[in-house]
């Protein structure tokens, strides 16, 4: 058992997993920082957050945020979570809000998972995303679930990569399992929202 991990290790070494996961470890590090200083920025200098908190009890219910942020993540994941995190946070038992829209971003994912099986069986469908997506396939053939779990804790985006594993047919079991470093995210990007 120990000789199978140690061989793991070794492969992944050869392959560039550590140059690989060095990079984007340093990018998640860089956008948290820069997420922070965003933050104080604009709850320091230009928008009252009290304010800004009463307006969006006021106006934006709920069941729109998890609403669109679900298709986002299902889809596109164009919309970004931080700004979701940010607008709960006004919310009585906010980090059981961040709870729910971290499970929300999981399973649109899931849907992206989905959606890329079933991509993934059309021949047309099929040239076009290997095109578009052909660095994330060879990302998702050579790393697997680390790739995964970087979408799911960086700027990498993760609708998107989790729509090439579907279509590569990563398997589910496993995307499940790394995907759960989504809940990670979303619970250190509040922390850093609402520590600020």
């Amino acid at each position: 058992m120990l000789r199978r991990f140690r061989l793991s290790l070794i492969r992944f070494e050869r392959r560039g997993g550590y140059g690989f996961l060095q990079t984007h470890l340093l990018k998640l590090t860089g956008a948290l920082l820069l997420f922070a200083i965003f933050v104080v920025i604009l709850f320091g200098w230009v928008v009252d957050r009290s304010a800004l908190e009463l307006w969006i009890q006021a106006h934006l219910h709920p069941f729109w945020l998890i609403t669109t942020l679900l298709i986002s993540e299902t889809f596109t994941g164009i919309l970004p979570p931080d700004l979701y995190i940010l607008v709960v946070g006004s919310y009585p038992s906010a980090w059981w809000w961040v709870f729910g829209l971290a499970l929300t971003s999981y399973i649109g994912g899931i849907g992206a998972y989905w959606i890329g099986t079933r991509l993934g069986d059309l021949p047309r469908i099929h040239q076009w995303i290997t095109g578009t997506y052909a660095e994330q396939f060879g990302q998702i053939r050579r790393y697997g679930g680390i790739l995964v779990v970087l979408a799911a804790l960086t700027p990498l985006p993760y609708s998107p990569v989790s729509t090439v594993a579907g279509a590569v047919d990563y398997p589910f079991r496993l995307y499940l399992l790394f995907g759960l470093s989504r809940f990670v995210r979303f619970f250190l990007y509040a922390w850093v929202i609402y520590s600020v």
